[in-house]
């Protein structure tokens, strides 16, 4: 092998080493979730940690998760940095970057823990002195007022009519979590509180 060709795979190397680890991590968001992957864990039980968390993952700011409590059925879910992860200022820029991010997550993940883990009681979110949390009958009523009546829980363990209903209402999640009077009413009657 002649000595230009080492050079060449060399620099080859370094280009993609330098390329690779200068990409920053992307933070899903409402546009960006894979609902193929949420609706893999449909009929998750509040017990079954792995699938609880491989849902919290997925859901928009999943990058930004820091750590979960799981007791008394009720998720409570802690955002934040992490080593590894994205720095402190990327993650507030992330959360708080002035578009209603912080609102439209908290909405968004509450609907799918919802529909997803049907013997959860409750669901709690933080992100920095931020904290949301609102119980499962409050979510029941809001998703079948303003999206679709839900099924039962029992329904909702039924992983082929979970998914269905998530497959029906897709489309009409995301336009509810995006509409500003929807989220204003929801957050006036169960609001963020700064501790």
């Amino acid at each position: 092998m002649s000595y230009f060709k080492v050079f060449f795979c060399l620099i080859s190397l370094l280009l993609v080493g330098i390329t690779g680890c200068s990409q920053k991590e992307e933070v899903t968001s409402i546009n960006t979730v894979d609902v193929q992957k949420l609706k893999e864990h449909s009929g998750t039980y509040i017990g079954d940690n792995s699938n609880v968390l491989a849902i919290v993952r997925a859901l928009p700011g999943g990058e930004t998760f820091k750590e979960i409590d799981l007791h008394n059925k009720t998720p409570k879910i802690i955002y934040g940095t992490k080593e590894g992860s994205l720095s402190e200022d990327e993650t507030l820029k992330y959360w708080f970057d002035g578009k209603n991010t912080l609102e439209k997550n908290f909405l968004y993940n509450a609907i799918y823990l919802t529909i997803l883990v049907p013997n959860a009681q409750g669901y709690s979110f933080r992100v920095d002195n931020q904290k949301f949390s609102v119980s499962r009958e409050e979510m029941e009523q809001f998703i079948s007022d303003n999206i679709k009546t839900l099924p039962d829980s029992n329904k909702l363990f039924d992983k082929e009519k979970t998914q269905q209903f998530i497959d029906d209402n897709k489309e009409k999640i995301n336009k509810t979590v995006k509409s500003v009077a929807i989220r204003e009413q929801f957050f006036k009657n169960v609001p963020i509180v700064k501790e």
